[in-house]
Protein backbone atom coordinates (compact mmCIF):
# COMPACT_ATOMS: atom_id res chain seq x y z
CA UNK A 1 0.00 0.00 0.00
CA UNK A 2 0.99 3.56 -0.64
CA UNK A 3 0.81 5.80 2.35
CA UNK A 4 1.76 9.65 2.24
CA UNK A 5 2.70 10.72 5.85
CA UNK A 6 2.04 14.60 6.26
CA UNK A 7 5.05 16.11 8.43
CA UNK A 8 8.68 14.97 9.18
CA UNK A 9 8.87 16.02 12.56
CA UNK A 10 9.15 13.78 15.13
CA UNK A 11 5.82 11.90 15.02
CA UNK A 12 6.00 12.34 11.02
CA UNK A 13 9.13 10.22 10.88
CA UNK A 14 8.41 7.60 13.43
CA UNK A 15 5.34 6.79 11.79
CA UNK A 16 6.97 6.85 8.78
CA UNK A 17 9.92 4.03 9.97
CA UNK A 18 7.05 1.71 11.32
CA UNK A 19 4.93 2.38 8.26
CA UNK A 20 8.00 1.65 6.18
CA UNK A 21 9.00 -1.40 8.26
CA UNK A 22 5.53 -2.95 7.90
CA UNK A 23 6.43 -3.22 3.85
CA UNK A 24 4.70 0.09 2.73
CA UNK A 25 5.69 2.03 0.38
CA UNK A 26 5.72 5.83 1.74
CA UNK A 27 6.32 9.06 0.92
CA UNK A 28 6.82 11.62 3.74
CA UNK A 29 5.88 15.41 2.79
CA UNK A 30 6.86 18.47 4.98
CA UNK A 31 6.72 22.13 4.32
CA UNK A 32 10.53 22.29 5.73
CA UNK A 33 13.82 21.66 4.13
CA UNK A 34 14.78 19.66 6.65
CA UNK A 35 13.02 17.07 8.99
CA UNK A 36 12.60 17.40 12.71
CA UNK A 37 11.90 21.53 12.43
CA UNK A 38 8.89 23.69 14.58
CA UNK A 39 8.06 21.47 17.75
CA UNK A 40 10.82 18.64 17.46
CA UNK A 41 13.41 21.40 17.30
CA UNK A 42 14.46 22.10 21.20
CA UNK A 43 12.16 20.48 22.99
CA UNK A 44 12.49 20.20 26.65
CA UNK A 45 14.50 16.79 26.31
CA UNK A 46 12.41 14.38 28.91
CA UNK A 47 11.29 11.30 28.10
CA UNK A 48 8.64 11.12 30.76
CA UNK A 49 7.08 7.83 31.04
CA UNK A 50 5.79 7.96 34.44
CA UNK A 51 4.97 11.36 34.96
CA UNK A 52 2.07 11.74 32.35
CA UNK A 53 -0.16 14.48 34.00
CA UNK A 54 -2.39 16.44 31.49
CA UNK A 55 -2.55 20.41 31.59
CA UNK A 56 -6.29 20.30 32.08
CA UNK A 57 -6.51 19.33 35.83
CA UNK A 58 -8.68 20.37 38.95
CA UNK A 59 -6.03 21.94 40.34
CA UNK A 60 -5.00 24.22 36.94
CA UNK A 61 -8.66 25.16 36.77
CA UNK A 62 -8.42 26.38 40.76
CA UNK A 63 -5.26 28.31 39.48
CA UNK A 64 -6.53 29.28 36.22
CA UNK A 65 -7.52 33.16 37.02
CA UNK A 66 -4.15 34.23 39.05
CA UNK A 67 -2.20 32.02 35.97
CA UNK A 68 -3.67 34.39 33.51
CA UNK A 69 -3.16 37.35 34.80
CA UNK A 70 0.10 37.21 37.21
CA UNK A 71 3.31 38.63 36.03
CA UNK A 72 5.44 35.65 34.68
CA UNK A 73 2.78 33.15 34.52
CA UNK A 74 3.64 30.05 33.05
CA UNK A 75 0.74 30.39 31.02
CA UNK A 76 -0.58 32.96 28.94
CA UNK A 77 -3.77 34.11 26.74
CA UNK A 78 -3.56 36.14 24.45
CA UNK A 79 -6.82 38.60 24.99
CA UNK A 80 -9.33 38.77 21.64
CA UNK A 81 -12.21 36.60 20.44
CA UNK A 82 -10.85 33.65 18.58
CA UNK A 83 -13.67 30.95 17.71
CA UNK A 84 -11.52 28.26 17.41
CA UNK A 85 -9.78 29.25 21.12
CA UNK A 86 -13.07 29.43 22.48
CA UNK A 87 -14.34 25.93 21.51
CA UNK A 88 -10.92 24.33 22.46
CA UNK A 89 -11.46 25.95 25.77
CA UNK A 90 -14.92 25.17 26.50
CA UNK A 91 -13.15 21.59 25.89
CA UNK A 92 -10.40 22.20 28.31
CA UNK A 93 -12.41 23.13 31.11
CA UNK A 94 -14.94 20.08 30.70
CA UNK A 95 -11.22 17.85 30.41
CA UNK A 96 -10.64 19.61 34.05
CA UNK A 97 -12.70 16.90 35.93
CA UNK A 98 -10.97 14.48 38.17
CA UNK A 99 -12.78 11.80 36.03
CA UNK A 100 -11.63 12.89 32.94
CA UNK A 101 -8.06 13.62 34.10
CA UNK A 102 -7.60 9.90 35.64
CA UNK A 103 -8.97 8.41 32.19
CA UNK A 104 -5.86 10.41 30.77
CA UNK A 105 -3.65 9.46 33.08
CA UNK A 106 -4.25 5.78 32.70
CA UNK A 107 -4.30 6.33 28.61
CA UNK A 108 -1.61 8.17 28.27
CA UNK A 109 1.01 5.97 30.43
CA UNK A 110 -0.20 2.90 28.40
CA UNK A 111 0.96 4.41 25.38
CA UNK A 112 4.16 5.58 27.44
CA UNK A 113 5.16 2.07 27.92
CA UNK A 114 4.39 0.97 24.20
CA UNK A 115 6.83 4.13 23.37
CA UNK A 116 9.77 3.66 25.53
CA UNK A 117 9.71 -0.12 24.52
CA UNK A 118 9.63 1.12 20.85
CA UNK A 119 12.45 3.88 21.25
CA UNK A 120 14.53 0.94 23.06
CA UNK A 121 14.16 -1.36 19.94
CA UNK A 122 14.61 1.77 17.53
CA UNK A 123 17.85 3.24 19.22
CA UNK A 124 19.16 -0.36 19.53
CA UNK A 125 18.30 -1.92 16.34
CA UNK A 126 19.12 1.21 14.19
CA UNK A 127 22.15 2.19 16.58
CA UNK A 128 20.84 5.79 16.92
CA UNK A 129 22.89 8.75 18.85
CA UNK A 130 20.81 11.06 20.01
CA UNK A 131 22.20 10.94 23.66
CA UNK A 132 19.80 8.40 25.38
CA UNK A 133 20.27 8.09 28.96
CA UNK A 134 18.83 6.72 32.22
CA UNK A 135 19.14 9.83 34.17
CA UNK A 136 16.15 9.54 36.48
CA UNK A 137 13.19 12.58 36.97
CA UNK A 138 12.78 14.92 39.87
CA UNK A 139 9.61 16.69 40.27
CA UNK A 140 9.88 19.36 42.73
CA UNK A 141 6.67 21.11 44.78
CA UNK A 142 6.93 24.40 45.98
CA UNK A 143 3.30 24.22 47.32
CA UNK A 144 2.04 21.81 49.92
CA UNK A 145 -0.92 21.15 48.70
CA UNK A 146 0.10 20.19 45.28
CA UNK A 147 2.31 18.05 47.03
CA UNK A 148 0.08 15.83 48.69
CA UNK A 149 -1.66 15.59 45.89
CA UNK A 150 0.78 14.23 43.94
CA UNK A 151 2.08 11.90 46.78
CA UNK A 152 -1.38 10.46 47.14
CA UNK A 153 -1.27 9.36 43.34
CA UNK A 154 2.51 7.70 43.80
CA UNK A 155 2.68 4.68 42.25
CA UNK A 156 4.71 1.82 42.07
CA UNK A 157 6.26 -0.70 44.60
CA UNK A 158 9.74 -0.70 45.42
CA UNK A 159 11.44 -2.91 42.52
CA UNK A 160 9.59 -1.66 39.87
CA UNK A 161 10.19 -1.11 36.83
CA UNK A 162 8.90 3.04 37.48
CA UNK A 163 8.95 3.19 40.68
CA UNK A 164 8.59 6.37 42.38
CA UNK A 165 9.95 7.61 45.40
CA UNK A 166 8.26 11.03 47.80
CA UNK A 167 11.29 12.70 49.20
CA UNK A 168 11.41 15.25 51.51
CA UNK A 169 13.25 18.88 50.93
CA UNK A 170 16.15 18.02 52.49
CA UNK A 171 16.17 14.76 50.16
CA UNK A 172 15.76 16.42 46.92
CA UNK A 173 18.49 18.86 47.72
CA UNK A 174 20.81 15.57 48.29
CA UNK A 175 19.83 13.92 45.30
CA UNK A 176 20.75 16.71 42.77
CA UNK A 177 23.50 18.88 44.32
CA UNK A 178 23.40 21.39 41.05
CA UNK A 179 20.21 22.88 42.62
CA UNK A 180 20.68 26.07 44.20
CA UNK A 181 17.70 26.17 46.11
CA UNK A 182 16.98 26.27 50.08
CA UNK A 183 15.18 23.73 51.71
CA UNK A 184 12.51 26.28 52.93
CA UNK A 185 11.38 26.99 49.22
CA UNK A 186 10.05 23.26 48.69
CA UNK A 187 7.31 21.27 50.19
CA UNK A 188 8.88 18.00 48.96
CA UNK A 189 8.92 16.04 45.71
CA UNK A 190 9.02 13.04 43.65
CA UNK A 191 11.59 10.95 42.21
CA UNK A 192 11.33 8.65 39.38
CA UNK A 193 15.11 6.38 38.67
CA UNK A 194 13.67 4.91 35.32
CA UNK A 195 13.36 8.10 33.40
CA UNK A 196 15.28 8.77 30.51
CA UNK A 197 16.68 12.37 28.24
CA UNK A 198 17.38 12.72 24.90
CA UNK A 199 18.22 15.05 22.48
CA UNK A 200 14.97 15.00 19.96
CA UNK A 201 16.19 17.09 17.25
CA UNK A 202 19.66 14.37 16.96
CA UNK A 203 16.91 11.36 16.67
CA UNK A 204 15.16 13.00 13.96
CA UNK A 205 18.54 13.79 12.27
CA UNK A 206 19.36 9.91 12.79
CA UNK A 207 16.24 8.43 11.62
CA UNK A 208 15.75 10.57 8.82
CA UNK A 209 19.20 9.49 7.62
CA UNK A 210 18.43 5.36 8.46
CA UNK A 211 14.97 6.37 6.10
CA UNK A 212 16.55 7.62 3.38
CA UNK A 213 18.41 4.67 3.04
CA UNK A 214 15.11 2.61 2.32
CA UNK A 215 13.92 1.62 -0.84
CA UNK A 216 9.92 2.17 -0.29
CA UNK A 217 10.91 5.69 1.42
CA UNK A 218 10.52 8.93 -0.72
CA UNK A 219 11.29 12.21 0.48
CA UNK A 220 9.35 15.86 -0.86
CA UNK A 221 10.57 17.97 1.74
CA UNK A 222 10.28 21.91 0.97
CA UNK A 223 6.70 21.09 0.30
CA UNK A 224 4.10 22.91 1.63
CA UNK A 225 0.87 21.37 1.79
CA UNK A 226 -1.46 23.80 -0.21
CA UNK A 227 -4.92 21.79 0.29
CA UNK A 228 -6.99 18.11 -0.17
CA UNK A 229 -7.86 16.56 -2.67
CA UNK A 230 -11.31 14.32 -2.25
CA UNK A 231 -13.55 11.83 -4.29
CA UNK A 232 -16.61 10.43 -3.42
CA UNK A 233 -16.29 11.16 0.01
CA UNK A 234 -12.81 9.84 0.18
CA UNK A 235 -9.20 11.44 0.20
CA UNK A 236 -7.40 10.41 -2.15
CA UNK A 237 -4.47 13.17 -2.67
CA UNK A 238 -2.98 16.59 -1.37
CA UNK A 239 -2.23 19.73 -3.46
CA UNK A 240 1.42 21.07 -2.82
CA UNK A 241 3.44 23.99 -4.07
CA UNK A 242 4.99 20.96 -5.99
CA UNK A 243 2.33 19.61 -7.86
CA UNK A 244 -0.56 16.46 -6.50
CA UNK A 245 0.74 13.53 -4.60
CA UNK A 246 -1.75 10.75 -4.73
CA UNK A 247 -1.71 7.29 -2.03
CA UNK A 248 -4.02 5.05 -1.24
CA UNK A 249 -3.76 6.40 2.35
CA UNK A 250 -2.75 9.35 4.15
CA UNK A 251 -1.52 10.00 7.91
CA UNK A 252 -1.63 13.64 9.30
CA UNK A 253 1.19 14.32 11.13
CA UNK A 254 1.22 18.26 10.70
CA UNK A 255 1.62 18.95 14.61
CA UNK A 256 -0.20 22.55 14.64
CA UNK A 257 -0.86 22.66 11.26
CA UNK A 258 -3.26 19.74 11.55
CA UNK A 259 -6.26 21.81 12.36
CA UNK A 260 -6.42 23.69 9.38
CA UNK A 261 -6.08 20.37 7.71
CA UNK A 262 -8.54 18.98 8.82
CA UNK A 263 -11.18 22.26 8.39
CA UNK A 264 -10.07 21.86 4.36
CA UNK A 265 -11.21 18.30 4.69
CA UNK A 266 -14.33 19.22 6.48
CA UNK A 267 -14.57 18.04 9.71
CA UNK A 268 -13.33 19.33 13.14
CA UNK A 269 -9.81 18.29 15.02
CA UNK A 270 -9.37 19.97 18.18
CA UNK A 271 -6.05 20.81 18.47
CA UNK A 272 -4.86 24.34 19.21
CA UNK A 273 -0.84 25.57 18.89
CA UNK A 274 0.38 26.27 22.45
CA UNK A 275 3.51 28.42 22.43
CA UNK A 276 6.81 26.83 24.24
CA UNK A 277 9.61 28.04 25.06
CA UNK A 278 13.51 26.81 25.61
CA UNK A 279 17.37 27.97 25.62
CA UNK A 280 20.26 25.55 25.77
CA UNK A 281 23.30 26.60 27.88
CA UNK A 282 26.71 25.55 28.10
CA UNK A 283 27.33 25.21 32.39
CA UNK A 284 30.83 26.66 33.54
CA UNK A 285 33.58 23.67 33.67
CA UNK A 286 33.82 24.15 37.30
CA UNK A 287 29.87 24.42 37.93
CA UNK A 288 28.22 21.43 39.65
CA UNK A 289 26.69 18.92 36.81
CA UNK A 290 22.92 18.22 36.71
CA UNK A 291 22.66 14.92 37.21
CA UNK A 292 19.15 13.94 36.75
CA UNK A 293 15.82 15.77 35.00
CA UNK A 294 14.67 18.26 36.95
CA UNK A 295 10.92 19.68 36.43
CA UNK A 296 9.58 22.75 38.27
CA UNK A 297 6.03 21.77 38.75
CA UNK A 298 4.51 25.05 40.30
CA UNK A 299 6.13 26.57 37.12
CA UNK A 300 6.07 24.16 34.79
CA UNK A 301 9.68 24.26 34.17
CA UNK A 302 11.87 21.10 33.16
CA UNK A 303 15.49 21.01 33.20
CA UNK A 304 17.46 18.58 31.41
CA UNK A 305 21.16 17.56 30.88
CA UNK A 306 21.59 16.67 27.43
CA UNK A 307 24.48 15.15 25.44
CA UNK A 308 26.90 17.42 23.29
CA UNK A 309 30.14 16.84 21.49
CA UNK A 310 31.81 18.80 23.94
CA UNK A 311 30.11 18.01 26.90
CA UNK A 312 26.44 18.05 28.33
CA UNK A 313 24.41 20.97 27.60
CA UNK A 314 21.43 22.44 29.92
CA UNK A 315 18.12 22.34 28.04
CA UNK A 316 15.42 24.52 30.20
CA UNK A 317 11.99 24.52 28.90
CA UNK A 318 8.21 25.13 29.31
CA UNK A 319 5.72 27.82 28.78
CA UNK A 320 2.09 27.63 27.81
CA UNK A 321 1.14 30.68 25.66
CA UNK A 322 -1.99 30.73 23.84
CA UNK A 323 -1.09 32.90 20.84
CA UNK A 324 -2.81 31.71 17.73
CA UNK A 325 -0.30 30.78 15.14
CA UNK A 326 2.39 33.47 16.56
CA UNK A 327 5.29 31.67 16.06
CA UNK A 328 7.95 34.84 17.28
CA UNK A 329 9.93 34.83 20.81
CA UNK A 330 9.18 36.89 22.86
CA UNK A 331 12.20 38.52 25.20
CA UNK A 332 10.27 38.46 28.04
CA UNK A 333 9.13 35.11 28.33
CA UNK A 334 12.81 33.89 27.40
CA UNK A 335 13.76 35.90 30.54
CA UNK A 336 11.73 33.49 32.65
CA UNK A 337 13.90 30.77 31.59
CA UNK A 338 17.34 32.65 32.12
CA UNK A 339 15.88 33.49 35.67
CA UNK A 340 14.84 29.82 36.37
CA UNK A 341 18.26 28.99 35.01
CA UNK A 342 20.21 30.90 37.25
CA UNK A 343 17.91 30.66 40.47
CA UNK A 344 17.41 27.16 40.34
CA UNK A 345 20.97 25.92 39.02
CA UNK A 346 23.31 29.10 39.48
CA UNK A 347 24.17 29.08 35.76
CA UNK A 348 25.40 32.01 34.09
CA UNK A 349 22.62 33.42 31.16
CA UNK A 350 24.08 36.45 29.70
CA UNK A 351 25.78 34.72 26.51
CA UNK A 352 24.65 32.30 24.24
CA UNK A 353 21.66 30.77 25.58
CA UNK A 354 20.59 28.85 21.83
CA UNK A 355 17.21 30.50 22.80
CA UNK A 356 14.19 28.81 20.81
CA UNK A 357 10.01 28.72 20.43
CA UNK A 358 7.51 26.32 19.03
CA UNK A 359 3.80 25.70 18.49
CA UNK A 360 2.84 22.26 20.32
CA UNK A 361 -0.20 21.02 19.01
CA UNK A 362 -2.61 20.43 22.06
CA UNK A 363 -5.63 18.54 22.38
CA UNK A 364 -8.07 19.55 25.98
CA UNK A 365 -7.17 16.78 27.26
CA UNK A 366 -3.68 16.69 26.41
CA UNK A 367 -4.45 13.02 24.95
CA UNK A 368 -3.01 12.76 21.08
CA UNK A 369 -5.60 12.03 18.53
CA UNK A 370 -4.77 8.47 17.01
CA UNK A 371 -7.30 6.90 14.71
CA UNK A 372 -8.93 7.73 11.40
CA UNK A 373 -10.58 10.66 10.55
CA UNK A 374 -14.29 11.17 9.44
CA UNK A 375 -12.66 11.72 6.03
CA UNK A 376 -12.15 7.86 4.60
CA UNK A 377 -8.52 7.33 3.67
CA UNK A 378 -7.22 9.75 6.02
CA UNK A 379 -5.90 8.61 9.42
CA UNK A 380 -4.72 10.97 12.57
CA UNK A 381 -1.61 10.75 14.67
CA UNK A 382 -1.09 14.24 15.97
CA UNK A 383 -2.05 16.84 18.75
CA UNK A 384 0.62 15.27 21.45
CA UNK A 385 1.25 19.04 23.02
CA UNK A 386 4.12 18.32 25.44
CA UNK A 387 4.49 14.85 25.34
CA UNK A 388 5.44 14.40 21.74
CA UNK A 389 9.06 13.12 22.36
CA UNK A 390 8.06 10.71 25.17
CA UNK A 391 4.82 8.92 23.24
CA UNK A 392 5.96 9.51 19.26
CA UNK A 393 7.16 5.88 19.27
CA UNK A 394 4.50 4.52 20.58
CA UNK A 395 2.26 6.40 18.68
CA UNK A 396 3.67 5.37 15.21
CA UNK A 397 3.55 1.66 16.24
CA UNK A 398 -0.18 2.22 17.47
CA UNK A 399 -0.64 4.10 13.94
CA UNK A 400 0.83 0.88 11.92
CA UNK A 401 -0.77 -1.73 13.78
CA UNK A 402 -4.39 0.09 13.12
CA UNK A 403 -3.96 0.85 9.61
CA UNK A 404 -2.88 -2.72 9.34
CA UNK A 405 -5.83 -3.57 11.19
CA UNK A 406 -4.12 -5.66 13.59
CA UNK A 407 -4.90 -6.02 17.60
CA UNK A 408 -3.63 -2.90 19.26
CA UNK A 409 -1.62 -3.64 22.10
CA UNK A 410 -3.73 -0.89 24.22
CA UNK A 411 -7.22 0.50 24.29
CA UNK A 412 -7.42 2.58 21.02
CA UNK A 413 -10.42 4.14 21.47
CA UNK A 414 -8.99 6.50 24.57
CA UNK A 415 -7.45 8.22 21.64
CA UNK A 416 -9.84 8.23 18.78
CA UNK A 417 -11.20 11.10 16.88
CA UNK A 418 -14.64 10.54 18.44
CA UNK A 419 -13.30 11.09 22.11
CA UNK A 420 -12.22 14.41 21.68
CA UNK A 421 -14.76 15.51 19.20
Amino acid sequence: MKICVLGAGVIGLTTAWCLSEAGHDVIIVDRHAETGADASAANGGQLSYAFVTPLASPATLLKLPSLLIARGSPMRIRPGLDPQLISWGVRFLLACRSAAVRDTVAAQLALAAISRDELTRLSQTLDLAFGLRTAGKLVLFRSPSEFDAARSAVTGEAGADHAQQVLTPAECLALEPALKLGARELAGGIFTASEQVGDCAAFCAALADRLTQRNNVEWLLDTPVTGPVRSGGRLVGVDTAKGRVQADRFVLCMGASSSAFARACGFYLPIYPVKGYSITLQPARDASALRHSVTDFERKLVFAPLARDQGTAIRVAGIADLDGKDASLDPGRLDILRRAAAEMLGMATGGDVEPWCGLRPMTPDSRPIIGWSPLSGLFINSGHGMLGWTLACGSARLTADLIDGKPAAIEAGAFAVRRAA
